[in-house]
């Protein structure tokens, strides 16, 4: 956040420098980033995402890097694992999905996330920060809409 602010705040001084800038206004803006990509979306897709479908593999696949979020086991067939079992209330969402190996995921089971890995807790923390890390510019956006910029220059 600090950076994006940073970043602005670099392009005013060099704009001040062709000419006087007296006051800087920041629209206050927040991105609905589904209704962006379609503008007709609603109901149980609207829920799902828009990933929903034969593309939720191929995200999983590069976000994970292509190996076993609990093991870090690559070549090998992997499956799609939800973080918190749906058995427990978990989603379907594409931040509550990860990618498992068939021994981890049948080991995983229902268990809590916090219960399975217990004695890996870096793994654990990996995991979910990684599940944290989708639409993060949208985020980020979202997080600095509240702050104002404003600056003035005498001529």
């Amino acid at each position: 956040m600090l950076s994006r602010i940073a970043n602005v705040l670099t392009w005013v001084t060099r704009l001040s420098r062709l000419c006087a800038i007296t006051t800087i206004s920041m629209e206050l803006v927040r991105f609905d980033t589904q209704l962006l990509e379609n503008p007709e979306i609603g109901g149980v897709a609207y829920q799902q995402g828009t990933l929903m479908g034969f593309e939720v593999r191929e995200y999983l696949l590069e976000k994970w890097g292509r190996k076993c979020a609990y093991c870090g086991a690559t070549d090998c067939p992997l499956q799609v694992e939800h973080i918190h079992p749906r058995a427990t209330g978990g989603t379907d969402r594409i931040s509550n999905l990860t990618l498992a190996c068939d021994r981890c995921n049948r080991a995983k089971g229902t268990q809590d996330i916090r219960i399975f890995l217990k004695k890996k807790p870096f793994v654990l923390e990996t995991i979910l920060a990684q599940a944290r890390q989708p639409l993060k510019d949208a985020a980020a956006v979202n997080a600095t809409r509240w702050l104002r910029f404003v600056c003035s220059k005498t001529a």
